[in-house]
């Protein structure tokens, strides 16, 4: 499902763009003429009153641009926004995973099958003799 999902977008993406240029590409052959630009009130101090004469490519050109790296700035911050919550999802398991590896000995302990069944006197003799401060050679 997702790779089929992904290779619609891919083609998607190849498709829209290989569009827009020939759009893009056949609008500047028929207005590839030169037209002024009036400047806002707000930008008269730093590029004067008088208009200035842009080339309408390079305008439209710019303008076109701009929207595609709007549109890649805001699928890359989904895209980074959905790879977060997977790696915080990941963590979130790996944590719960070894809280109860940590609870493992209280949750389910392990069975006493390494005990001997009767205690032994002779090593019953030696853990009594190092619990003393005495030693072996007491006896």
């Amino acid at each position: 499902m997702i790779r089929w999902l992904r290779l619609a977008a891919t083609a998607t993406i190849i498709l829209s763009m290989i569009g827009l240029g020939v759009i893009a590409g056949l609008f500047l052959v028929a207005n590839a003429g030169w037209i002024p630009v009036t400047i806002p009130p707000w930008l008269t101090s730093l590029f004067g009153d008088r208009p200035h004469d842009v080339w309408l490519p390079a305008l439209i050109a710019g303008w076109l641009a701009s929207a595609i790296l709007l549109a890649a700035l805001v699928l890359w911050s989904m895209f980074y926004v959905w790879r977060r919550r997977q790696y915080e999802s990941l963590i979130g398991r790996l944590e719960r995973e070894l809280a109860k590896l940590r609870n493992l000995p209280f949750t389910e302990p392990a069975p006493l099958e390494d005990l001997p069944e009767t205690p032994n006197a002779q090593a019953a003799r030696v853990m009594d003799a190092l619990d003393d401060d005495e030693g072996l050679d007491a006896r």
